[in-house]
């Protein structure tokens, strides 16, 4: 195997599958980056056994030559021997010369830079037992724009839960509903759900639940404006341009999280704020808080008149008070104790002017909309704080 190629783009497609590397050691050869090249250009793979990344670059493209074709498992060490090789790099695959070696491989990286004369001897091995990627099979489950996908994992993975003793709610719910895509996560204590209209969705059943870890570094693996979504063999596939990432999905079933969202008209008070307003009126109050590993409490009151007052629980090392001017309001005066870690990353997961804030009650749950109200929302279990027990 040889072949002659830009190091920036190189670089560009192992920053990409490097995300999905094996960093057990139970199976070796997943630790490792597979390149495979064929006379229509270079393909990097990574599979951790559970998720996995497959980046093609093509000669088309002009900055990739080829030379020779086959097949080599790389250490990712490479990853950082490249950053330093310049502009461009020759990469020479042989068998090793001892005979008895038949697994082992000889790579040898040559820079191509007028100004950097650098040569690596690094191993590798045959990449004959690396596991097969997933074909993708038909057509898509759903085709969308990128900036939406994107937007609809901002809205929702950060609030499943990181507990691994209840592993199905460390996951995204996907389903579908009346020519939706509704993605959900909870963590028992605050829940996320966003939606997606579509008059061109292929059913999938009963719904899939994937990890929302590796859902999270999706972001990074876009490279176009569409992104194709497919369900083959218990397996999401997310392609975006030359790049597919295949997640294994989760097993179990997943709650009904709708019963849990109290319908709009059963509510104490409802109002419009300004969301960055009240994001750095609720930030000060975090920072304020000290000890921030719980999240910290902030008694949130309403005020008819048109405003509500934010100040810190008593357990905080310092006191914070603010008062912010609200539009539309309808209900009582109430005062709830909000959870300020949940509710700052509610509010970062818009990017609209004003969102809908709904209170149910003094520990009832607490809803967070966008002013659209497209269908996306975020509840919030508010505390029993010091000043309510007492």
């Amino acid at each position: 195997m040889k072949i002659q190629i830009k190091t920036k783009l190189l670089l560009d497609g192992l920053v990409k599958v490097k995300e999905t590397l094996d960093k057990s050691t139970k199976f070796p050869i997943c630790t490792m980056i597979k390149f495979h090249v064929t006379k229509k250009g270079l393909i990097l793979t990574t599979d951790n056994t559970v998720n996995s990344t497959e980046h093609i670059i093509k000669t088309k493209d002009q900055e990739l030559e080829v030379f020779d074709i086959g097949s080599v498992m790389i250490p990712p060490l490479i990853i950082d021997i490249i950053k330093k090789m310049g502009s461009g790099v020759c990469i020479t695959v042989s068998d090793h010369p001892n005979e008895e070696s038949t697994d082992q491989r000889l790579i040898n990286l040559q820079s191509i830079d007028s100004k950097i004369k650098t040569e690596i001897d690094m191993q590798g091995i045959s990449a004959v037992e690396f596991p097969r990627f997933i074909s993708k099979k038909g057509k898509p489950l759903l085709t969308l724009e990128s900036s939406h996908f994107i937007a609809i994992l901002n809205k929702t993975v950060f609030a499943a839960s990181t507990d691994e003793s209840t592993p199905i709610f460390t996951g995204v719910h996907i389903k579908q509903n009346d020519g939706e895509l509704i993605f959900s996560t909870t963590n028992r204590h605050r829940l996320a759900r966003a939606c997606y209209k579509t008059d061109s969705l292929i059913e999938f059943g009963n719904g899939m639940v994937v990890s929302a870890v590796p859902l999270s570094k999706v972001s990074k693996l876009i490279n176009s404006n569409k992104v194709d979504l497919y369900y083959v063999d218990n397996r999401l596939i997310i392609q975006s341009g030359d790049t597919t990432y295949t997640t294994t999905l989760l097993e179990g079933t997943y709650p009904n999280v709708d019963r849990i969202i109290p319908v709009t008209e059963d509510f104490k008070a409802s109002f419009l704020i300004h969301r960055t307003e009240l994001l750095a009126s609720l930030e000060m109050q975090f920072i304020l808080k000290g000890d921030s590993s719980q999240g910290g409490i902030t008694i949130m009151k309403t005020n008819p008149e048109g405003s509500i007052k934010l100040t810190s629980d008593d357990t905080s090392l310092a006191a914070g008070r603010g008062e912010i001017f609200i539009n539309e309001f309808i209900g009582e005066e109430m005062e709830v104790s909000i959870n300020t870690k949940y509710f700052i990353e509610a509010l970062k997961a818009y990017q609209s002017r004003m969102v809908r804030v709904v209170l149910t009650g003094d520990l009832g749950p607490i809803l967070i909309k966008p002013e659209d109200l497209n269908g996306d929302v975020q509840l919030i279990l508010p505390f029993r704080s010091s000043k309510q027990t007492k």
